[in-house]
């Protein structure tokens, strides 16, 4: 009993340190630096995808592709696998605050080969190469890519990024004491993440050579392949073995480190849960995930497009940790209590690595959190719970399931409480998730109904006016069919965007269906309506989209009518665009009822 106490303990005071080693130390920033915090550049570039991949810095510099480039809308561009050439445009102009100083720029993913190009006022410029291709390259041994800006007469930076990695760009522009001061603070935390890892690995080695469980062992494996997955997922291993190992070995680490992850998770769980013993056909699928897991390692070694296995890495690790959760509820249930922290352990691990891979495959938006605190804070407290579980599995056999009642209601409060907030985050997420459309992130077609729905009760109430306008991109199929899906995808992003940009801020934009678009205008006459529909049309006619160039829209315009039910404003809506449509498209038509159709005329209006 009482080397239980010590070790619970000894274990509140590792969660104190860590809890105060997240906390970040007070930057010693001089006052006078006025650049305090980091720009994050995501913004503030222009983008250009060369797909086919021959232009130059000289093409550019010449005015040639400027009509191709197009601003960036994320703090933090993601493109994933792509085999174009990705070029970057960012002015200086507003972005330097004192031309005279010192800055650096850090770009923080891994990538085969970024080349920055520094344009100086006079047309001249000059390149520094960074990334896995120009390893030599780099005077600082850094995880990240540095680029250092000293020249007064800069006007302009491109970046250009090729290779087989994917694409993501987290950048930041520092001064140079916030840069020094940015570099400390990080070496601080990284240094208490894995030095408090790799204590709880060499702890729970000693504990394998004095009680020879296999599950400790494989435990430990699964501790060191961890921190050696998270070690490549931060860029580390260029940092430290950058100059000792082949550059192949960086562009393929990831992906032999998430497979060797896989590998030691599902050896650690099978033997800890007892599947074979308590869910035999656990264990068989446990086993078959094995050695697909294996497979997939050795062909990371073979197949040289790297986006293959990243791909069906970074899928199959959703479906293997799934499983191990599975197995860890079903064993539970089974009332084997020694699952209970693995539980709790493999849930917060299970949900960090789910974000991860959903980013990774652009199901949600890339944010540098999630690959630097998200997993971090999910491996401590994982590593924490896991440790507990096995201790547990041990204090159980000892003494025969001999346990205090109230150690177990206490413990059970602290489950169902955490299970509780876990549910109520899982529902909020689901909530914005259902009501969202995946691609164009507006309100998807459930969202629209139930909005047009209290809309229309308060229309009837109150007697206020109410409008609807439905857009049909035209010919939008003919975009998917020579141009592909993606190309298209890229249409209904756009504009979504400029239907959003270009209504009232109480109107509501969302995606209807495929390439149709709804938007409702509370209080707002049919005129009103009309001559929004008109200054939409115009400005998807007017804008110049990627690949495909222009494209119009046909609209269908009408108000609400006492008596009118969500069917009959809907339908009267959709007519009034098929009459845009049948009149020749890239037009706009209203109806006041179902039997008069009327083309947008100023004198035709109520």
């Amino acid at each position: 009993m009482e080397n239980k106490i010590v070790r619970r303990i000894n274990l509140f005071t590792l969660i104190i340190l860590v809890m105060f080693a997240l906390i970040p130390p007070v930057s010693a920033i001089s006052p006078t630096d006025k650049l305090l915090d980091p720009i994050v550049l995501g913004q503030h570039y222009e983008i250009f995808r060369d797909t086919s991949k021959k232009a130059s810095i000289e093409d550019l510099l010449s005015g040639v592709h400027d009509h191709s480039f197009v601003a960036s809308n994320q703090s933090y561009p993601f493109f994933w696998h792509t085999r174009d050439t990705i070029w970057l445009r960012l002015s200086m102009d507003d972005i330097l605050i004192d031309n005279n100083k010192s800055y650096w720029l850090e770009v923080t993913d891994k990538l085969d080969s970024i080349d920055m190009y520094v344009i100086k006022a006079d047309g001249t410029y000059e390149v520094q190469k960074r990334g896995i291709a120009n390893l030599g390259e780099q005077s600082i041994p850094s995880r990240s890519n540095l680029f250092q800006i000293n020249d007064p007469a800069i006007r302009e930076i491109y970046f250009k990024l090729d290779g087989a990695l994917p694409f993501s760009i987290t950048s930041y522009l520092y001064s140079e004491i916030s840069f020094i001061n940015k570099i400390s603070e990080y070496k601080f935390l990284t240094g208490i993440f894995y030095g408090f890892l790799s204590a709880l690995l060499i702890y729970n080695l000693f504990l394998y050579f004095s009680l020879k469980d296999k599950a400790y062992f494989f435990y430990v494996l699964y501790m060191l392949s961890f921190i050696f997955y998270q070690a490549t997922l931060n860029s580390l291993d260029i940092e430290l073995l950058g100059s000792w190992l082949p550059k192949a070995f960086f562009i393929k680490s990831l992906t032999v480190s998430g497979n060797l992850l896989l590998v030691f998770m599902l050896l650690f769980c099978i033997q800890f849960l007892e599947l074979k013993k308590f869910l035999p056909l656990f264990h068989k699928i446990g086993k078959l995930l094995l050695w697909i897991t294996i497979c997939s390692l050795m062909a990371s070694f073979i197949i040289p497009d790297v986006s293959i296995t990243n791909n069906f890495t970074t899928s199959f690790a959703v479906v293997v940790f799934i499983f191990l959760w599975l197995s860890g509820i079903f064993v539970l249930v089974k009332g084997q209590k020694m699952a209970r922290f693995y539980l709790i352990g493999w849930t917060v691990l299970l949900g960090s690595i789910i974000v991860q891979a959903l980013a990774f495959l652009s199901v949600i938006p890339f944010h540098p959190r999630i690959f630097e605190e998200v997993p971090a804070i999910g491996a401590i407290f994982e590593s924490i719970f896991l440790s507990l579980a096995l201790g547990d599995k041990i204090n159980i056999i000892k003494k025969e399931h001999q346990i205090m009642q109230e150690t177990l209601n206490e413990q059970l409060e602290e489950k169902v409480h955490a299970r509780t907030q876990e549910l109520e985050l899982a529902k909020l997420k689901l909530e914005v998730l259902a009501n969202t459309d995946h691609l164009t992130q507006i309100p998807n077609r459930v969202r629209l109904d139930d909005v047009l729905e209290k809309e229309l009760e308060q229309a009837q109430r109150n007697g206020t006016p109410l409008s609807t306008i439905l857009l049909d991109i035209d010919h939008f199929k003919a975009v998917n069919d020579e141009h592909g899906h993606q190309v298209g995808d890229i249409v209904l992003q756009t504009v979504a965007e400029l239907l959003k940009n270009n209504v009232r801020a109480e109107d509501i934009v969302g995606r209807w269906g495929g390439e149709e678009f709804l938007v409702i205008c509370p209080c707002s006459h049919l005129k009103d309506a009309v001559q929004l529909s008109e200054n939409l049309r115009q400005q998807l006619e007017q804008h110049s989209f990627p690949v495909v160039g222009h494209k119009t829209g046909s609209f269908g315009v009408t108000c609400f009518v006492m008596g009118d039910t969500i069917h009959s404003l809907l339908s009267r809506c959709d007519m009034a665009l098929y009459q845009a449509k049948h009149h020749g498209r890239n037009r706009v038509e209203f109806l006041l009822d179902h039997t008069k159709p009327e083309t947008k005329t100023e004198a035709s209006l109520p």
